[in-house]
C-alpha cells in the first residue's frame, strides 16, 4: 500500500518543507488534492502527482489525458486551405 500515496522524503522534494503543516499549506496553496492522515500528515495520491506533473500513464481520467484523447480523434481540415 505504499506504493498509493508519496512518500514522506517524496513530499519533502515536492513541497520543500519537512514539517506536515508546512506540507499541508502548500499543497492547499497550490491546489493540490489531498488527506490528512491520524497524525495530521498529508497524503498524495501517487497517480494524482503523476497527473499533476504530466507523466500519467492514461489510465487515470485526468483533465490532461481526456483533452489528450479528444485531440487525437480531430483531423484537421485541409480543404479549407483550398481557396481556388
Amino acid at each position: 500500500m505504499s506504493d498509493l500515496f508519496l512518500t514522506h522524503a517524496e513530499l519533502v522534494d515536492l513541497t520543500g518543507f519537512k514539517a506536515p503543516h508546512c506540507q499541508a499549506r502548500w499543497l492547499t496553496r497550490n491546489r493540490w488534492r489531498f488527506v490528512l492522515n491520524r497524525r495530521r500528515e498529508p497524503k498524495v495520491a501517487r497517480q494524482h502527482f503523476a497527473d499533476r506533473m504530466g507523466c500519467g500513464d492514461g489510465t487515470g481520467a485526468s483533465h490532461a489525458a481526456l483533452i489528450n484523447q479528444a485531440a487525437a480523434g480531430e483531423q484537421p481540415n485541409f480543404a479549407a486551405l483550398d481557396r481556388r
